[in-house]
């Protein structure tokens, strides 16, 4: 006798007589519970519900509040407003543009609210001849004070 059914194709069998087979399952819909009101064996399927009190959103960010990281800086944050020179000028558009120069002659194009130098100043106007930065930093005091600091293009000839 062969048992083709369970994968045994080709194993023959004593005289026992051939296994009854297994009912199939149910396809499950959702988690199983333990009978209650029941006659005693059967299954009951209980339809899920998720609870979603004292757990964690899946859906929000790990990260509460992002903070920035004040060690990473701009090339031209490595330098006082007194070592850059502004060589020239683009300003009778709508996004008016300088080029910068730092100590070792390397240019940086900068437009409005770009910052720089090392009290993070932030340029607020960039005009014919002249770079307008206004810089925060701390005073003697130890209040925040600010200054406007003006970079003209043409220095050596009174621009």
């Amino acid at each position: 006798m062969l048992i083709a059914g369970l994968g045994l194709a080709g194993v023959a069998c004593s005289d026992d007589p051939a296994p009854a087979p297994a009912a199939p399952r149910a396809a499950a819909t959702g988690p199983t519970v333990a009978p209650t009101s029941a006659s005693e064996g059967e299954v009951v399927d209980a339809v899920y519900r998720y609870d979603p009190t004292g757990k964690r959103d899946p859906f929000r960010s790990f990260v509460r509040s992002f903070v920035p990281d004040d060690s990473v800086q701009t090339p031209l944050e490595r330098f006082d407003l007194s070592q850059l020179t502004v060589i020239g000028i683009v300003w009778n558009t709508e996004g008016p543009r300088a080029l910068v120069r730092d100590p070792a002659g390397k240019g940086y194009i900068v437009v409005v609210g770009s910052v720089m130098g090392k009290n993070k100043g932030r340029i607020v106007s960039i005009e014919d001849n002249v770079v307008l930065v206004k810089e925060t930093y701390v005073d003697a005091l130890n209040r925040a004070a600010t200054k406007n600091v003006e970079m003209r293009l043409r220095e050596a000839q009174g621009g």
